[in-house]
């Protein structure tokens, strides 16, 4: 899986940062940066979690 953020529709919420700082952090003005566009397969669920949590629908996966 691949992830991707719509940075057009990113506000800066941070909740996928929350759900999983393992694949997302934050730049300097709040906004979610992919740190690992391939997602390793343990962390897929995770994921899968933050995109649905985006109140933006700024996440994109792609398998």
């Amino acid at each position: 899986m691949r992830v991707h953020i719509k940075e057009n529709e990113c506000q800066g919420h941070g909740t996928c940062v929350m759900v999983c700082p393992e694949v997302f952090s934050a730049d300097e003005q709040g906004f979610a940066v992919v740190e690992n566009p391939e997602v390793p397969a343990a962390l897929e669920d995770t994921v899968q979690r933050a995109e649905s949590r985006c109140p933006e629908r700024a996440i994109q996966l792609e398998d």
